[in-house]
C-alpha cells in the first residue's frame, strides 16, 4: 500500500488502472474502502486513486490538524505530488465538500465532479448528526474521543443509521469492514475534532458555479438520515448540476447500497466532460 507524506503525516492511498484519472474521497467516519466497487470497475478504463484522509483508515491519526482548510490542502498537495491533471473528483459527504472546495481554487485542474450526499452547513443542520456536531463544536471533546473505543454493537448501529432500506436489506458482509473501522482505537478523534470547523462549509450553500467550473453530478439517497436530502434538493438549485440522481431506497452510503448506479454515473460524468 503506497503512502503520501503530508508534512510528516502518513496518508494511505490506493492506485490502480491506467487512463484518465479519477480521485475518490470518503466521508467522515469512512475510509477509502467504501469505493472498492467503483475502484475495481473503473480501473479497467481509468487511473483510479482512493485516499484515506488523515485520521481515517490506514492513514496516521495526528493529535491536531483536523480543519477543513488543512484537508483541502492535503488533497491539493496529493494531486500535485502525483502529477494528476484534468481529473474527475468523486466524493461522499465530507469528501464531496472537499471536492467542491478544491475545485473552487483550481477549476482548471478538474474535468468533472460527482458528489454523493454533499456535506454543507445547510444539508447537515436539520439532522440529528447536525445537532450532535453543533454540540461537539462547543466542547473540548478531542482528548476524550481519542480514548473512546466503540464496542461492536455501537459500531453496528452507527453504520446501520447510515443505510436506507436497500442497504439494511443487504448481506451484512458488505459493511463489515466499515463496522470494524468504527471499533478501532482513536476513530472518534477526527470526527470530533473537525466538527468545530464544519460551519466553514456554509460557503458551499451560496456557491453558484460559473461557466469555467467543472460540470457537477449529484447523487442523493432519498432515505438519508445523516444529511438532509431535502436540503440537498435546495442545494442543487444553486449548484445547478448537469445531472441530479436520487435513489429512493438508499441512505448515506449510496456507493455501497447501489454500486452499479454510482459507478455508471461516474463513468458517464468522466466521459461526457472529456467529450465536451
Amino acid at each position: 500500500m503506497p503512502v503520501f507524506d503530508y508534512h510528516g503525516v502518513s496518508v494511505a492511498y490506493e492506485q490502480a488502472g491506467s487512463g484518465d484519472p479519477i480521485l475518490f474521497l470518503h466521508n467522515l467516519g469512512g475510509d477509502r474502502h467504501i469505493w472498492t466497487n467503483q475502484m475495481r470497475a473503473l480501473s479497467a478504463t481509468n487511473t483510479v486513486y482512493a485516499l484515506d484522509l488523515f485520521g481515517y483508515g490506514d492513514s496516521d491519526t495526528p493529535a491536531t490538524g483536523y480543519t477543513v482548510e488543512n484537508y483541502v490542502r492535503m488533497v491539493s498537495e496529493f494531486i500535485d505530488a502525483q502529477g494528476i491533471d484534468r481529473l474527475t473528483l468523486v466524493g461522499n459527504c465530507f469528501g464531496s465538500a472537499l471536492s467542491l472546495l478544491y475545485s473552487r481554487q483550481a477549476p482548471q485542474r478538474v474535468n468533472a465532479l460527482v458528489l454523493c450526499s454533499p456535506l454543507t452547513a445547510a444539508t447537515l443542520r436539520p439532522t440529528p448528526t447536525g445537532w450532535t456536531a453543533r454540540a461537539a463544536s462547543h466542547l473540548p471533546l478531542d482528548a476524550v474521543a481519542g480514548l473512546i473505543r466503540l464496542p461492536g454493537l455501537a459500531a453496528h448501529l452507527v453504520v446501520r443509521e447510515q443505510l436506507g432500506p436497500r442497504g439494511r436489506g443487504m448481506n451484512g458482509s458488505a459493511f463489515a469492514g466499515l463496522r470494524d473501522r468504527w471499533s478501532e482505537p482513536r476513530r472518534l478523534l477526527a470526527p470530533a475534532a473537525v466538527a468545530r470547523d464544519l460551519s466553514k462549509l456554509a460557503v458551499l450553500d451560496t456557491l453558484r458555479p460559473g461557466p469555467a467550473f467543472p460540470p457537477i453530478t449529484t447523487i442523493w439517497g432519498a432515505r438519508n438520515h445523516i444529511l438532509s436530502a431535502a436540503a440537498g434538493a435546495r442545494l442543487n438549485a444553486t449548484l445547478n448540476p448537469v445531472r441530479a440522481i436520487e435513489l429512493p431506497d438508499c441512505g448515506h452510503l449510496v456507493m455501497l447500497e447501489e454500486p452499479e448506479t454510482v459507478t455508471s454515473a461516474i463513468r458517464s460524468a468522466a466521459r461526457t466532460a472529456l467529450a465536451g
